[in-house]
């Protein structure tokens, strides 16, 4: 069974602001020093971004997704999911002494412009996005096997038989 559409929305605005608060938080406990508190934000922001990324996947679900804002969306979004490995890694080799702040800085600009990119295109995509006409607002989710980047084809209507 899927999310409810205002489930997801809901979901999705609240573990996004949280991701954002905690950001904010890593980078002010990292500019303080204050070396276990920020691995405590990091762990708990890495925790509230992948619910973000799940709730934002369920919104999806309850809109004609344009295709091609979807084209450019999802790479931004994978690249900037799979480059979260580099501040982590570099921030837990600068933590054991094997690296230095800089590489860790640079990981997390390159890291915070592709996260940057993916929020904005993943707004653009979901205001140029159509909400399913079939669902009444705060229900259902789209079946198995429909697609979520067309709406379902119109049947056509028989004609009678001249009998």
């Amino acid at each position: 069974m899927g999310v409810t559409s205002s489930a997801a929305h809901l979901g999705f605005l609240v573990t996004l602001g949280l991701s954002v608060v905690l950001l904010v938080a890593a980078l002010v406990t990292a500019k303080l020093h204050k070396v276990k508190a920020h691995i405590g934000v990091v762990a708990a922001m890495v925790v509230a971004l992948l619910a973000t990324i799940y709730f934002a996947e369920a919104v999806g679900r309850h809109y004609y997704i344009d295709a091609n804002m979807q084209r450019i969306h999802l790479p931004l979004a994978f690249l900037a999911a799979g480059t979260l490995l580099a501040p982590l890694t570099t921030g837990f080799l600068h933590w054991r002494g094997r690296v230095g702040v800089k590489a860790h800085k640079i990981s997390v600009g390159i890291w915070g412009v592709l996260l940057l990119l993916a929020l904005g295109t993943g707004a653009l995509m979901l205001m140029a996005s159509k909400p399913h006409e079939s669902f009444a607002p705060g229900e259902g989710f789209v079946p198995p096997g429909e697609s979520l980047t067309t709406p379902p084809r119109e049947t056509p209507t028989p004609t009678p038989s001249p009998n």
